[in-house]
């Protein structure tokens, strides 16, 4: 009967192991998965409150959609004073729209927290103007009816950036229909000039002349306040240039300057013997040269003339295809005093019916922009009858050229009149496209000649809806976001649930 008893003492005894050992594991697999997940969810709230301030995505975009270019980097590395962004709006109302407009809000939203994210010196702030209407009250010097988007700010200066600076709009449909169908986004561009101009304290002065009838010229006057120069605009005709200018500029005038103004330009480039003055003159082609006998003799003095006539192009290489002989890319001249700050000097200038420029004193004056050796120069006043017999010599004619004159002394600073023969190159076909190098390289000879350093902020805008590598735009900004938020807790609960049933039923 003992023995009996032991026995069955026994065999309970080995049954209950088994289960003792099932019930260890299942808990302890249990505990380890609730220890995980809880894990995950510490590590998707630390995320989250990171991302808050410093949004996280991966941008898989063909052209970097969602990123600053480099220029841009480099530039809000290098600030120093703190800088505030304020847009004007909720976030989620600032990225609303239809399905046109929608994509280009969302990247400019995402490019501004990049901008922040770019220096720990910028701070990017959402102002609800319905909630806090007096939040405009300080900033006196804006125009508030406008549909200003974006307002930076860095100490006492402060500059308001439009909804035109920052896209581009159909304009037929706007002015046909009043409909706002965003074409393009400028935004990176936009606000990175707007963070120039609030963080450079002294701004270089350019006088724009005018009552020569002379053309328009806002597309170059704009670029240049973009990069921190203030501009004015004189008559000489009733005022004077500021003794503070350093630059003067004479745009395709319809007249040529009369003797006061010419003593006056003369007197302002000597500048009672200090120099250190920059004009630059682009000469109306729609007139004969004997016309401009003043700006002839200033051209002169800087051992310049102008020639009444086209660069003829001929090297395929130099000729925009679709193109005629009259519009052609231009080599930069031999000396690269004005090209050293170039980001990319090989990328050239566009310009088109262009008006040699002859150098006659090469003591004094140098080429900047020179055509190729197998262009020749086409007489504007040349007869029909005339052009079967003519036989033109090849040879590179000169762009633009730079006329320098100082005291002769060593150090001395150099006033100069630097020539554009076409006026075409300003304008906004030419400046606005980052295919040629048109605004990045007047601007930086502007910084050239005025010792400033190269604070050029030519930025080329970028299309959301281009080919993404397998992911759309919204799903290349959305998909980290949702992968920690949802995917990977849910994936661990899952995953966790199936090994703890399983080997419960072991």
């Amino acid at each position: 009967m003992k023995q009996n008893m032991n026995a069955s003492e026994k065999k309970t005894t080995k049954t209950k192991k088994p289960a003792n050992r099932k019930l260890t594991r299942g808990a302890m697999s249990l505990l380890l998965t609730v220890l995980f997940i809880a894990a995950v969810v510490l590590v998707n709230i630390v995320l989250s409150v990171i991302t808050n301030t410093h949004p996280l995505y991966i941008d898989v975009t063909e052209n970097a959609s969602y990123q600053l270019q480099k220029e841009t980097k480099e530039y809000l590395d290098e600030i120093k004073d703190p800088v505030d962004i304020y847009v004007l709006q909720k976030e989620t109302d600032f990225e609303s729209g239809d399905s046109a407009n929608y994509k280009y809000r969302v990247q400019a939203n995402k490019l501004i927290h990049a901008i922040e994210n770019s220096s720990d010196n910028i701070t990017l702030h959402y102002v609800d103007l319905a909630a806090e209407p007096t939040f405009t009250t300080p900033y006196t010097q804006v125009d508030w009816t406008k549909s200003h988007a974006v307002l930076v700010k860095s100490g006492d200066l402060y500059r308001a950036v439009d909804l035109t600076d920052m896209f581009d709009f159909d304009q037929e449909q706007y002015s046909q229909y009043g409909n706002i169908v965003i074409t393009g986004q400028k935004v990176e561009q936009a606000l990175t000039t707007a963070i120039v101009n609030v963080t450079t304290k002294e701004k270089t002065k350019v006088t724009v002349l005018t009552g020569q009838g002379e053309q328009d010229m806002s597309a170059f006057t704009k670029l240049l306040e973009n990069n921190a120069y203030e501009i004015e605009t004189v008559s000489l005709l009733n005022e004077s240039i500021s003794d503070d200018s350093e630059f003067v500029i004479i745009y395709d005038p319809d007249v040529d300057l009369d003797d006061k103004a010419y003593d006056t330009l003369t007197k302002w480039l000597n500048n009672d013997g200090k120099f250190g003055h920059n004009l630059f003159y682009f000469p109306n082609d729609q007139h004969e040269l004997s016309e401009f006998p003043n700006l002839n003799a200033l051209l002169a003095d800087y051992g310049m003339e102008v020639r009444y006539g086209y660069v003829y192009e001929n090297d395929e290489k130099h000729i925009i295809p679709g193109a005629n002989h009259y519009v052609s890319l231009y080599d930069y001249g031999e000396d690269t005093t004005y090209t050293d700050n170039l980001r990319n000097s090989s990328i050239p200038v566009v310009m088109m019916l262009t008006m040699p420029v002859n150098i006659t004193n090469d003591t004094m004056a140098k080429p900047l922009l020179k055509s190729s050796d197998k262009s020749f120069f086409f007489p504007r006043d040349m007869q029909e009858d005339a052009i079967k017999d003519f036989d033109p010599k090849t040879e590179s004619l000169n762009g633009a050229a730079i006329g320098i004159r100082n005291d002769g002394t060593e150090g001395s600073k150099n006033s100069s009149v630097v020539v554009i023969g076409s006026y075409d190159a300003l304008t906004t076909n030419y400046l606005s496209t980052t295919a040629y190098n048109n605004a990045a390289y007047f601007v930086n000879l502007f910084n050239t000649l005025s010792n400033r350093d190269d604070i050029s902020v030519v930025i080329e805008g970028k299309d959301p809806s281009s080919h993404e590598l397998g992911i759309n735009s919204m799903n290349a900004i959305m998909f980290p976001s949702i992968l920690v938020r949802f995917v990977i807790p849910i994936g661990v609960l899952v995953i966790g649930l199936i090994i703890w049933i399983r080997r419960r039923h072991k």
